[in-house]
């Protein structure tokens, strides 16, 4: 199977497992309609008699009056079949069942067809027992076969007494009293013999097989009917599925992304990360060893962004909040640190700084201080001891007794500072600029968690003195429209290498972990 097979594949079934609860609603919802619609219902049965006609032509034929118009075996059926149903034959059936039940009721209850393999006449009867159907279906084949016969039997008898009637007057009029008929009164004498033998013994119509009782009803059948519901449900659930997904403007894994945004995805992190950060420990316990290796993972990827010149700054951005920027830029500069980077991370987000309370540090003095003069760069920078050993396969964590941790080495934070309430100004500053350039000289890597880019304009302040950006896309949260925005404000600058990270990626999403998919199964 061909890749691109694979993963229009993985897409069907992205969008089955997505919408897995509309689906088995669906199907449960039509499978009960069905169900309830047929279980009440009294039972029906269905016999069926078939007829045979043959032509009625002979007569005249035989008369010799006048030409011969012969009918094919399926214009008679169908002529028989328009006539079984007539008032006359429904009004003997009636008697013959002694039933009381109206004329229209038992024409309600019979149906004539014509089968075009065999141009039988069959009379099929639907009833609430076995029994009646089959005696009606009979019923009327059997009176319709009479009172073909006997209206027949009658024209053969008014054709003979016309026949007579010529023979008679030609003799008195050319024939001698006691001599022989001549051969033409013969012949009319013959044909006058051929038709009293017909209309004694003509049979145009007969019952070819009788209606058999039938031993099951034909409806209702609960089981079938409720199966059947079951697929109309099941198909209208994937059909809903499919034109939720076409409508759904969020994005919702890797090639929906790339499809979007044409940027290469560079790392993955999943739900349970979210809010957290590598290597600390805080009030949500240490992050789980999965995700710590996904921070890994995406800063070896950046060692391969530009080989000849290694990255000095990193932007971390989004759209818009709550997509997972903060939690990235953490964990990345920690997982840059434990790898023995000198590694500082700077909170430029002004406006909803969070980056204190996740790595246990103080909130003040910060960024804004120092860049309204009230600080220094000695009172700002502060250290972080990061801790190795996450959690324990078992589901125990690393900070629990019993279950060991070591240093993995210092960060250096700037948190984001005292609330300031002209944060582009400051970050737009030439004061600004200027501590980009110190930082970055000091520093192996520097790592700055910016605003999203389009709830406001402060990290258009910061893009131009990066050398790559990362724009976090939360899985099954960002639109396209958003995602593209956010692409849109960074394309000023042409030279800037940006690349995805997908946050919140949930279980069941095991294709974008390429490898590492087993873990989610572990976690159980």
């Amino acid at each position: 199977m061909t890749d691109h097979h694979q993963s229009t594949l993985r897409e069907y079934l992205r969008v089955l497992r997505a919408n897995r609860l509309v689906i088995v609603v669906t199907t449960l919802v039509f499978a009960g309609i069905a169900f309830g619609l047929t279980y009440p219902q009294k039972p029906s049965y269905v016999a069926t008699a078939s007829v045979t006609f043959q032509d009625e032509s002979l007569s005249d034929a035989e008369a010799g009056l006048t030409n011969v118009l012969t009918q094919t075996a399926a214009q008679l059926a169908a002529q028989g079949a328009t006539t079984m149903l007539g008032t006359n034959v429904l009004s003997r059936v009636r008697k013959s069942l002694h039933s009381t039940m109206s004329l229209a009721a038992l024409r309600a209850m019979v149906v004539t067809s014509v089968d075009p393999n065999s141009a039988l006449v069959l009379v099929t009867a639907t009833a609430h027992t076995g029994l009646f159907a089959s005696r009606l279906a009979n019923a009327v084949a059997r009176i319709a076969v009479r009172t073909q016969t006997s209206a027949e039997r009658s024209q053969f008898k008014a054709t003979a007494a016309r026949v007579l009637a010529q023979y008679n007057s030609q003799r008195s009029l050319h024939s001698p009293v006691g001599s022989q008929p001549t051969l033409a009164l013969q012949d009319l004498l013959d044909r006058v013999s051929t038709l009293q033998t017909l209309a004694a013994n003509a049979t145009p119509a007969s019952i070819a097989v009788p209606a058999a009782v039938p031993t099951s009803p034909s409806a209702p059948k609960p089981l079938r009917s409720t199966i059947f519901g079951a697929l109309i449900g099941l198909l209208l659930g994937i059909g809903i599925a499919f034109v939720r997904d076409l409508l759904d403007r969020r994005l919702q894994d890797s090639g929906a992304v790339q499809e979007a945004l044409a940027l290469p995805v560079i790392g993955r992190v999943r739900v349970e990360a979210m809010g957290n950060a590598a290597y600390v420990a805080n009030g949500r316990g240490p992050m789980h060893d999965q995700d710590v290796e996904s921070f890994r993972i995406l800063r070896a990827n950046l060692d391969f962004v530009d080989i000849d010149q290694p990255l000095k700054s990193i932007v971390v951005s989004s759209p818009l909040p709550e997509e997972g920027k903060s939690t990235v830029a953490a964990s990345l500069a920690a997982a840059n640190a434990a790898a023995g980077k000198r590694t500082l991370l700077v909170e430029c987000d002004l406006r909803r700084p969070c980056l204190s309370e996740r790595l246990s540090v103080e909130a003040s003095p910060g960024l804004s201080d120092y860049l309204a003069g009230q600080a220094t760069p000695a009172e700002v920078v502060q250290v972080v001891t990061l801790r190795q050993g996450g959690q324990a396969p078992n589901g125990t964590s690393g900070s629990e007794p019993g279950s060991a941790t070591m240093d993995a080495g210092d960060l250096a934070v700037i948190t984001a500072g005292s609330h300031s309430i002209r944060p582009a100004e400051l970050l737009g500053s030439q004061r600004f600029r200027v501590f980009l350039e110190e930082i970055t000289a000091a520093y192996d890597i520097v790592v700055i968690d910016t605003p999203p880019l389009l709830a406001v304009s402060d990290t258009l302040e910061i893009v131009p003195h990066a050398d790559v950006v990362l724009l976090c896309i939360r899985a099954d949260q960002t639109t396209r429209d958003q995602a593209r925005a956010a692409k849109n404000a960074l394309s000023h600058r042409r030279d800037l290498t940006v690349g995805v990270v997908i946050t919140g990626l949930k279980p069941g999403r095991e294709h974008d972990y390429g490898d590492y998919s087993y873990a989610y199964y572990g976690e159980h």
